[in-house]
């Protein structure tokens, strides 16, 4: 199990948005809990920006907005496998949107 706390999860499957989160990631990498961060936990690695919650593999087109990032996967709910946790980084977690350099990065 790998545990990882972050600014913020946005969850594809409930469309949401939720601040200081701790997720835990089973041994084939799909997410098993998330839960506030409310104290420092060890083993915990720190992530800045955003970790994004997906039944299936997310990319971003050149030049796209967080916004219509998230119109167009969540356009694309089917059943899937397990949902794995994405992180963007760099991320402007103020802005809730992308910046020059970030990508898309699937935790294992």
């Amino acid at each position: 199990m790998k545990r990882f706390a972050t600014h913020r999860v946005y969850s594809l499957l409930t469309a949401e948005l939720k601040s200081s989160q701790v997720l835990e990631l089973d041994e084939e990498g799909g997410v098993s809990e998330l839960y506030p961060l409310t104290e420092e936990i060890c083993a915990t690695e720190w992530l800045p920006g955003l970790v994004l919650l997906s039944p299936f593999p997310v990319a971003v087109c050149p030049g796209e907005c967080f916004a219509d990032f998230i119109k167009r996967m969540e356009g694309n709910l089917f059943p899937h496998s397990a949902v794995r946790a994405y992180w963007i980084h760099p991320f402007n977690v103020s802005a809730m949107e992308f910046v020059k350099n970030s990508r898309i990065v699937l935790l294992k």
